[in-house]
């Protein structure tokens, strides 16, 4: 019994040789040397992790600044604008009253105009009329002085 012992063991090592030939090949990525030397560089990149942190909230910061001030610029952009805009509407309605001024004096100077010129009319038809009778008067007085044979410097 004690042989067949003897060549079990003999057998399991051999399938173990044989399992652990393919990882023989292979070199250890990180030897205890590597992971003292990485222990010791530690403080060194939480320094550097630190200051890119701190750089990095930093331009957050400068950023979150930048977006305050544009956020403010556009209040007051849109202030502007609005009271740009209420203006704009008064000088639009001002426009119109003065628009509709000029319109109303317009038509009132056309009917001035259109007054005038009927009464320059009216004058110098009665002119012409007051002429006319005048030389008609004239001539009846100068037939009735004619028929009757006095002239006019006839006593």
């Amino acid at each position: 019994m004690l042989m067949r012992w003897k060549q079990v063991q003999r057998a399991a090592i051999a399938v173990l040789i044989l399992l652990f030939i393919p990882f023989a090949g292979q070199t250890a990525e990180a030897g205890v040397f590597d992971r003292l030397q990485d222990i010791y560089e530690a403080p060194e990149l939480l320094e550097e992790m630190q200051s890119q942190l701190q750089l990095q909230q930093e331009q957050l910061e400068e950023a979150r600044q930048q977006a305050d001030e544009l956020l403010t610029r556009q209040e007051q952009l849109l202030q502007s604008n609005e009271a740009y805009r209420r203006q704009n509407e008064e000088l639009a309605s001002e426009n119109e009253a003065l628009l509709a001024k000029m319109e109303k004096a317009e038509a009132k100077r056309k009917a001035l105009y259109t007054k005038a010129a009927a009464i320059a009319g009216t004058v110098l038809a009665a002119i012409a009329f007051y002429a006319v009778s005048v030389r008609v008067w004239r001539y009846m007085v100068w037939k009735r002085q004619g028929r009757d044979g006095h002239g006019a410097m006839h006593l």
